[in-house]
């Protein structure tokens, strides 16, 4: 169980933050900044956010005042260092900020966690996590519904359901729970507009993500030989061909999923300097796990690895390999 008394003493001890979350950030780590940002703004702190990446375009309806930054080392070195707290929404290891990460060392601040992702790293001198909580929007509302200093009105609701609504697949993964269905009804109270949100997030696309869905569907490989393992991959070359970026990928490997037969899914997106891989996974199948052994990790139906050293081609065949071993380990009646 998370302190929310210790946090909001925490957070009252200091004066000048530092929000930011993780790369690429998706509508649960953007929602959680956002509230913390106008959590802190109304009592009298000066608080900045910066993210190492540029807004998701689908996102920038959340963001109405502008007051997510985009992390560059000449603007922003000295106000983190200088800051009292670097407040760390949605990510658990340091890593997961790219090479803004080579900053904290020099921070004299202290650095607190907010996350629902399992074995954060040590180096946060707090860490307020709950991994049975379904989303760190989750996390931001019972902190400001156990507080009560603010009502939650549509400025905190607006980020925080379109945090939750994504987190959970549309109110649709494990973690839904009736709770869950309690706060959605709470922040609809105050001002959210269900369809309205659902639309800004998933029915915005340009032409060229479209073309990149057909790119990604048309390739994806099966494996195995109940055919339980589904793969999607996305090169440099589909991107360009398409005019798109990484961050147009988001959903992608949910239509991959929606075979009838696949029981954990592969993303791989070739980057300019390396790959990543997305992983789902269907019932209690731990695609966690499977993350941890490339050292990745993430949730048990959803997780991802980041490889900086590697090219994706070195790294395929291992993966798949050990992804179809550890389908057959978990391929039993206790996982179906």
């Amino acid at each position: 169980m998370i302190d929310y008394n210790l946090l909001l003493r925490v957070l009252q001890q200091h004066t000048t933050f530092i929000l930011t979350t993780h790369v690429n950030p998706d509508a649960d780590a953007v929602g959680s900044v956002l509230a913390m940002h106008r959590f802190l703004t109304k009592l009298g702190k000066e608080v900045r956010v910066i993210i190492y990446s540029r807004m998701p375009d689908f996102l920038r309806f959340l963001d109405e005042d502008n007051v997510i930054e985009q992390y560059s080392h000449e603007s922003h070195f000295d106000p983190i260092t200088r800051a009292d707290a670097l407040i760390a929404l949605d990510f658990n290891r340091f890593d997961r900020i790219s090479v803004m990460s080579e900053v904290i060392p020099a921070m004299s601040g202290v650095k607190i966690c907010i996350d629902h992702h399992q074995d954060p790293e040590q180096s946060f001198d707090y860490i307020f996590s709950d991994t049975m909580l379904c989303a760190t929007g989750h996390i931001m509302f019972n902190f400001l519904e156990h507080t009560a200093l603010f009502p939650i009105d549509k400025s905190f609701a607006e980020p925080l359901y379109a945090a939750i609504m994504t987190d959970t697949g549309s109110f649709r993964f494990e973690r839904t729970t009736p709770e869950v269905h309690r706060i959605a009804a709470r922040l609809l109270e105050a001002g959210v507009v269900p369809n309205h949100t659902h639309m800004m997030i998933y029915d915005q696309n340009h032409l060229g993500k479209l073309h990149l869905l057909g790119n990604a569907l048309i390739n994806i490989q099966l494996r195995g030989d109940k055919s339980d393992l589904g793969i999607m991959i996305l090169r440099q070359s589909d991107f360009q061909s398409t005019g798109t970026r990484e961050d147009d990928t988001e959903g992608f490997i949910n239509q991959m999923m929606s075979i009838e037969s696949v029981r954990v899914g592969l993303k791989f997106i070739e980057l300019p300097n390396g790959f990543k891989v997305s992983l789902r996974s269907k019932g209690t199948i731990p695609v966690n796990i499977l993350a941890g052994k490339f050292g990745g990790g993430g949730h048990i139906n959803a997780s991802g690895i980041r490889f900086r050293q590697n090219q994706l081609d070195e790294k395929f065949d291992e993966i798949v390999t050990a992804a179809l071993q550890f389908l057959q380990e978990y391929n039993n009646e206790q996982f179906v």
